[in-house]
Parts: C-alpha cells; structure tokens; sequence
C-alpha cells in the first residue's frame, strides 16, 4: 500500500485542488503555503490601514499593530498549523501502519482491519467534509454580517463608525475564512482519527496485558495522540492574543484572567486525549483477564517456591541451598511481570503524553506573564521561590 493509504492529510476537496493545480509537484510546500495564505491575508491589511493611519500602535484606539488578537491569529497561529501538517501527518502515518504490521490484530481478522481503513480513506477523501468546513468558515459574513467589535468601547481598525473599513472587509472576507478554514480542516482531522480509534476495538485486537510499555502494546498510540498538541498550541496564541488585547486596552489583570487560562491547559489537554478513552474498555478487559490467570499461575508457583523452601532449609549442612537453582530467579522474574500486569494503565497514555500535549498549549501563554509584571519582580519571586 502506498503512503496516502495511510494518511489522513492527503485526500479530500482541498487536496485535489492543490493537486490539480500543480502545487503539490513543488518542494517544501508547506512553507510556500504558510508564507502565501499569511501575505494574501496580512499584506492588503497592512497597506490599507497604513493608508488609513490606523496601521501603528496608537493612546486611546487599537490600530492593526496593536491588535494581538488578530497578529497571533495571521501571523502566528495560520502559519504554524500549515508547517506542522506534514510532520503531524508522517508520525500518524506511521502509527496507522503499525497497526497493520504488528501482532496486535491476528491475521484471521485482518480483513476487518483493512476495511476499517478503507472507511477511514473514504471518509478522509469525500468532497462533503471539507466542503462543510469551507461553509462553516464563511458563515460568519452571513450570520453577522462581517461587522465586528473586538473591544467594545476601543476604536479599531476594522470598523469606522457602525461599517467596516477596506481593511476590516478584507480581514472579514479573507484573513478569517482563511483561518477558520485551516484550522476545521486540522478538526476534520482529529474527528478522523477518533473515529477510528472508536471502531479499533471492534476489529478484535489482541492485546498483552504483560507487554512492557504498560498499555497492553498501545502506547504508540499515545505518541501519535501528541501530534494534535498543534491544536493546543494554536488555541493558546489565540487565548493570549486575546488576553494580551484585554489588558492593554481594557486594563485587564493577570490574576483577574488566570482561572480562564489554567481552565484552557487542563481542558484542552483532556479534549485532546479523550478519544484516547474509547480504547479504555478494551485495555480493562485485557488487565482483567490477565489478572484472573497470572492469579492462578501465581498461587502455584508459590506453592512449589515455599514447598522447595521449606525443603533445602532441613537438608543438612553443606548440601545444596534453594539459592543453587534457578527457582528463586524464576520466581522474582515472574514477580516483576505481575507487577507490570497490575500496573498497567487502562488508557494508552503516560504523563509524558499529557506534558508534551499540556506544555504546546501554556507556552503561548508565558508572554503575559512578563507583561503583568517586570523582570526584576519575575526574577525576585522566582529567587524567593528557590531560597
């Protein structure tokens, strides 16, 4: 099977017309793209609110420079779900290889897995999915009428009294389509992929309690979960984007703002792992069943350890020892596996799954902390912290 069978990026309406437009031929497509949809959405922006004075930062009204919000959305955010699709789409490429390749489905039920598969590329390369994306990207034009206020009582560049200005339409019709569309086509996605992950188990996997990552053999999954940490990292420019506008414009506070940005991390970090929960009855099972026979295969190998035990300690001096023989290796080494059994986790995640999916969404956040306070404060607190 080639590459694109294992995809989930290259397929769908999107694909085929970068396809057919000789796009995908060129190299390091991802930065072309990147740096083509931030100058088509940013460049016009820049020109026509510097035509209209209201390009630099200015007391009393948010010019474009001044607005966060929309610079972390265009400058930061758009590019950084572009650049991170091909590294995003090869590891879970991978992973989806995996599951064809390992043990973890017997070779009887391999057909369910490859029609499994082939639901996903045909769900993956539909036109209707990603044509649903491109109406939901432009639906705020019809439902609003593009008017927008991000502050209100803050004059800024998009609108001049209650109509947009040339700057405000074109971020209304094309700055903002063009991100919401990049970033449903990344949900689109990331609903493909839990979709999978839900009908996995109805494959009929095979899964090792005993298996050394601890997760019944599926801790590969758990890696391939990180890969959405983009969303994370793109939802946490966004955030501080936002809070970086309240508090300049606003006079908003740190600490008056910090439940929304602790709530953020924590939930957005259990939004991303959460498909990851559909496998959870399954990796009970296999514990459970597990327990049940390393139980019983336990209690006798007890028995003959304490029955020998019992044995070399009356033989007579110089004889000899049970610690001669390899039982008592025997017995530590089937102690060790147990253990692993009883620790194995029901969801194939670790914590550094969750860190590496925690860590993308709070580092966008750190910049307000140096705004709402100075570095020397910064520096005291943290020296106090550590004497």
């Amino acid at each position: 099977m080639t590459q694109e069978s294992y995809s989930l990026m290259r397929g769908g309406l999107v694909h085929r017309l970068l396809h057919a437009s000789g796009a995908l031929r060129g190299r390091r497509l991802s930065w072309w793209l990147a740096s083509t949809l931030v100058a088509l959405s940013l460049l016009p922006m820049l020109l026509l609110t510097h035509a209209a004075g209201m390009l630099w930062p200015r007391p009393h009204a948010m010019a474009l420079l001044g607005d966060y919000a929309t610079l972390a959305r265009l400058l930061l955010a758009l590019p950084l779900l572009i650049l991170a699709a091909p590294r995003a789409d090869a590891l879970l490429r991978n992973a989806l290889r995996q599951l064809s390749h390992a043990s973890l489905v017997p070779p009887h039920r391999q057909p369910r897995l490859q029609a499994l598969l082939s639901r996903v590329r045909r769900c993956r390369d539909s036109w209707w999915p990603e044509l649903a994306c491109i109406v939901v990207a432009l639906a705020p034009l019809y439902v609003h009428g593009g008017v927008v206020s991000l502050l209100p009582g803050i004059p800024d560049w998009r609108l001049q009294g209650d109509t947009l200005t040339p700057a405000g339409q074109w971020s209304a019709w094309v700055g903002m389509p063009l991100f919401r569309l990049v970033a449903l086509l990344w949900l689109w996605r990331f609903v493909l992929w839990a979709m999978l992950l839900w009908r996995l188990p109805s494959v009929g996997l095979v899964l090792h309690a005993e298996h050394p990552d601890r997760t019944g053999g599926l801790a590969f999954l758990g890696l391939a979960q990180e890969r959405f940490s983009v969303l994370a990292a793109a939802g946490g420019l966004l955030l501080a984007g936002a809070c970086l506008n309240q508090i300049t414009y606003l006079g908003e506070t740190l600490y008056g703002l910090r439940h929304l940005l602790a709530g953020y991390v924590v939930g957005v970090t259990l939004l991303l792992v959460a498909p990851l929960l559909l496998l959870a009855p399954s990796l009970i099972r296999a514990r459970r069943h597990a327990l049940s026979r390393f139980d019983a295969l336990g209690n006798r190998a007890a028995n003959v350890f304490e029955e020998r035990w019992q044995a070399a300690s009356e033989v007579t001096a110089g004889a000899e020892s049970l610690l001669d023989h390899n039982d008592a290796s025997a017995y530590a080494d089937f102690s060790g596996v147990y253990q692993g059994v009883v620790a194995m986790s029901v969801i194939p995640v670790t914590r550094w799954n969750l860190l590496w999916i925690a860590l993308p969404a709070a580092l966008p956040l750190l910049p307000l902390v140096l705004l709402a306070m100075s570095v020397d404060e910064l520096v005291a607190k943290l020296f106090g912290m550590l004497v």
